[in-house]
């Protein structure tokens, strides 16, 4: 029965059942600094899965034995992550009443939701094409939860694009070169060596972009691979500054938000964190919020995940600048970003066969 979707009419009491069981968790977990309604249940007048779903926003992810217990109280099972980083997920009961999201507050998970479930709360139309879709898909994948759930994601993937531009949001399209050798790809002596963005407005038009050097510190003779690669020579990062100082100012360069990172798959944002991890520098929550412009591009364009180079051959594009460089390859990137999300915000939703 735990996979059995039902979308039923929208019931008044959603709203009622949230706050109740919100008491419920402060009463165990004081910790749950705050607490949201997100999923279809939030929203007025959509049908949905019967389902309340509690994003708890919190300072630090980790949880520990006092929230899984407190949640357990309440007949919360922890499943860990169960397939989306940046989450800790608690499903009530056999039947799924209600769901616990336990996430850092303003980070990924925090602020998709939250758009999502503004934009629709504000755009009835546009809730009422997405509940036709979900009904579709219900009657298909009636007891099929993961093929329901998979099904849908061009469409939400689709308004969350709209959303995103509807709250005005810029979209800050990032690339890194890292300190490399020939033999160890994605090693983990890697440090970043430049850092390239270029700042989108919420149209989508390039405002504004941000080019630095980075002087490694555990290693900071470049090998003779990494300045082929790159083009970077030594004397270019010997006269750098190094990363902290580096990465304070790109923070301050992207300014306040709302605000999305973009980058050719997740390594670039990856590659951030462990080295703000290594020189004991805090990763700000709202970076965490980010674009995988590769996959994005493979399922828009309804194809494999591919280099950089690929999707500009399948678009008719020319790479401009030299490959490589962190700047140059921000700008191609973002010229893919205009055209896969541009073409996102003016199409129909999808619909599912």
């Amino acid at each position: 029965m735990d996979d059995l979707i039902e979308v039923a009419e929208y019931d008044p009491a959603w709203p009622a059942m949230f706050h109740r069981e919100c008491e419920a968790i402060r009463g165990r977990l004081p910790a749950a600094e705050t607490l949201e309604h997100i999923g279809s249940t939030a929203i007025p007048g959509l049908a949905a899965k019967p389902t309340i779903d509690i994003m708890v926003g919190v300072k630090t992810l980790a949880v520990g034995e006092g929230v899984i217990s407190g949640l357990a109280d309440l007949r919360y099972r922890y499943l860990g992550e169960y397939g989306i980083p940046g989450r800790h997920f608690f499903p009530k009961g056999g039947s799924r009443t209600h769901h616990v999201h336990w996430v850092r507050r303003d980070a990924d998970f925090w602020q998709k939701q939250l758009v999502f479930r503004d934009y629709l709360r504000a755009n009835p139309q546009e809730a009422s094409e997405y509940e036709g879709v979900k009904r579709r898909l219900a009657e298909r994948f009636h007891n099929d939860r993961d093929s329901y759930t998979r099904s849908k994601t061009d469409c939400v993937l689709t308004l969350l694009e709209r959303a995103w531009q509807w709250r005005g949001a810029k979209l800050i399209v990032l690339d890194l070169e890292a300190a490399c050798w020939k033999d160890e790809p994605r090693s983990p002596r890697m440090e970043t060596i430049e850092i390239g963005a270029v700042r989108l407005d919420a149209s989508l038009r390039p405002e504004a972009e941000f080019s630095r050097l980075i002087k490694p510190r555990w290693e900071p003779a470049l090998s003779e691979f990494c300045r082929g690669l790159t083009s970077i020579t030594q004397a270019d990062v010997d006269s750098a500054e190094g990363f902290p100082a580096v990465f304070a100012d790109f923070v301050r360069w992207i300014g306040p938000g709302p605000f999305r990172l973009a980058s050719w798959s997740d390594y670039d944002l990856k590659q951030l964190q462990r080295d703000c991890l290594r020189h004991g520098v805090d990763f700000p929550a709202p970076l965490e919020c980010h674009l995988d412009m590769r996959s994005h591009f493979a399922r828009r364009m309804k194809v494999e995940p591919c280099p950089m180079t690929k999707a500009f051959e399948r678009l008719g594009l020319t790479l401009e600048g030299v490959l490589h460089r962190a700047l140059p390859d921000a700008r191609n990137i973002a010229k893919v970003a205009q055209l896969v999300l541009k073409g996102m915000r003016d199409d129909s939703l999808p619909n599912p066969a």
